[in-house]
């Protein structure tokens, strides 16, 4: 039987005592700003995936980076294939284990990399290979009453993962994440906080559904922020108890219970969208700022008709030093991020940050060989563009985050 150890996550009746940072969101609406990719990084570098028949990526939708290694993957590759390329952009290896076997997986529902291995995680089973596709171990993490699997994965030390939990039938989720070891043992686990329970209560669709959590982890700390959420918890030191690590201030914008039935995208309402990453003085955040957006980002939806459209968000910048908040400003139409500013690049948000402080991102070639031939670039990008064809791999952006 395995021992779970019960302890509330935050809410705002129990943390009024602990010391945390706030992440002031709410005085910085209105203001946006454009920043250069060198204020925080100390070189950027572009790499040329090789390009071959047993190495083609096809729609990459994500990109790891550890240890002078990358890892490719694509949500439409249904067959669960990774790529592997070396630091030069060398192809690797390719990791194709697919199957019900005791060293296979039966699905990628995410990927994690942790020094020199490939840490994915499927319904109910975390599996560990090394870059050349050894198998290393794996860790049946068995299905629980509280939850219908587990959804997302970080390995935050060499013998503990952070999982997020996938909403049982119900939709009634009593855990937003948990912590294994790698017995598969529950070492604690984070409650889902009254506040979100209330949202999902008075939504005004079908599906009560609980918001999905999000994970984001720096040297060996794991931390988990739930749907709208104002608190941002961790674990101590001994996976023995939750603390409270950073207060967003959502201020009179924040969704509640009381007025969720209200939000709409025409609402004054903020939310966190999509992934968080973190860095050694940094958090990267994407926010929802619906009507409050004051300056729109446009960008093109791709599906069956590519169409232009301008979307209420925003990516932030928190700085964990100083305590300074920033909403970025959209550099030029679609695209996103920081100008970059050492070779003249497009703009850069990243998709994957290191341990050891290098954050990735991908361009792909059409779009690599486009800009190069209509912006000014340095020697250096455009030699890379000219040795490329449209249909070559992706190219790899890699940048060196400052001390």
């Amino acid at each position: 039987m395995v021992a779970i150890l019960l302890i509330n996550a935050c809410s705002s009746s129990d943390v009024s005592n602990k010391k945390y940072s706030t992440i002031n969101i709410a005085d910085n609406i209105g203001r946006g700003y454009l920043l250069n990719i060198s204020e925080i990084a100390e070189s950027v570098e572009y790499i040329a995936l090789e390009t071959t028949d047993s190495s083609l990526v096809g729609d990459l939708s994500q990109v790891y980076y550890t240890n002078g290694f990358f890892v490719l993957n694509t949500f439409k590759n249904s067959k669960g294939i990774l790529k592997v390329f070396d630091r030069k952009g060398q192809f690797h290896n390719t990791l194709s284990r697919l199957g019900r076997g005791p060293e296979e997986y039966t699905s990628i529902n995410s990927i994690d990399t942790y020094k020199n291995n490939i840490v994915i995680l499927t319904f109910h089973n975390i599996i560990e290979y090394s870059f050349d596709g050894k198998f290393i171990k794996s860790v049946p993490v068995k299905k629980e009453e509280f939850c219908n699997g587990y959804g997302n994965i970080k390995k935050i030390d060499d013998s503990h993962y952070m999982l997020i939990t996938m909403p049982d039938s119900k939709n009634q989720n009593k855990y937003a994440a948990i912590i294994v070891d790698s017995s598969a043992k529950i070492k604690l686990s984070f409650n889902y906080p009254k506040s979100e329970i209330e949202i999902a209560k008075n939504r005004r669709s079908r599906v009560k559904g609980l918001d999905n959590p999000v994970i984001f982890s720096n040297k060996s700390l794991g931390k988990v922020v739930t749907g709208n959420d104002e608190f941002i918890i961790s674990h101590s030191k001994e996976y023995e108890s939750i603390d409270t690590i950073y207060r967003i201030n959502y201020g009179k914008y924040k969704i509640t219970g009381d007025n969720i039935k209200r939000v709409n995208k025409r609402s004054k309402y903020i939310n966190l969208y999509g992934q968080i990453l973190e860095g050694n003085n940094h958090i990267f955040f994407n926010l929802n700022l619906r009507t409050l957006a004051h300056k729109p980002m446009k960008m093109m939806r791709i599906g069956a008709k590519d169409t232009v459209m301008l979307f209420p968000f925003s990516c932030a910048l928190y700085d964990k030093r100083d305590g300074t908040f920033r909403l970025i400003d959209q550099p030029k139409d679609f695209q996103k991020g920081f100008i970059e500013n050492f070779e003249g690049g497009p703009a850069f948000w990243p998709n994957y940050i290191s341990d050891d402080e290098y954050m990735v991102s991908f361009i792909n070639a059409s779009e690599f060989i486009q800009h190069a031939q209509t912006h000014k670039v340095s020697d250096k990008f455009k030699k890379i563009a000219d040795g490329l064809k449209e249909t070559d791999n992706p190219v790899v952006v890699l940048v060196k985050l400052k001390k």
